[in-house]
């Protein structure tokens, strides 16, 4: 005669161990932190207006940059990354179409999970000029 409650206590093992393995073999999940940052145009008085606006968006390892006021400058941004070899990586992108205009970055790149960006936005005048009003923030991939 076969003993019920050997038999059901052998099932309660059995799946208490498949839950158990299966729960500790899930991958960590690493959740990056966005990063949205402005330049504003600024006097000894006040802050007048917001020049250039970046974002880093973890999710997807994608930025962008964008030009928030008509003042003939372009919106300009960097973000700064160590790579997948261990060397610190910087790439530059500009908005360049004039006021509401964005440009996007990032395709094709992956920043190693949990490793800090440095986001810096600003505006200057043409291709070479002067960076004005720098604003800096940091996030992680």
């Amino acid at each position: 005669m076969v003993n019920r409650t050997s038999i059901m206590r052998n099932l309660a093992t059995v799946g208490i161990t498949a839950a158990a393995a299966v729960a500790l073999s899930a991958a960590p999940s690493s959740a990056g932190t966005d990063v949205r940052v402005s330049s504003y145009v600024c006097t000894h008085v006040a802050c007048a207006y917001e020049a250039a606006e970046a974002f880093f968006i973890s999710d997807g390892d994608d930025w962008k940059v964008c030009d928030r006021y008509a003042d003939g400058d372009r919106a300009k941004m960097s973000i700064t990354f160590v790579n997948d070899n261990g060397s610190t990586e910087t790439d530059y992108l500009d908005a360049t179409g004039g006021a509401g205009s964005c440009a996007k970055g990032g395709a094709g790149v992956n920043i190693p999970e949990g490793h800090k960006v440095t986001v810096k936005v600003w505006h200057q005048n043409g291709a070479v000029g002067t960076p004005q009003d720098v604003a800096t923030a940091t996030g992680t991939a």
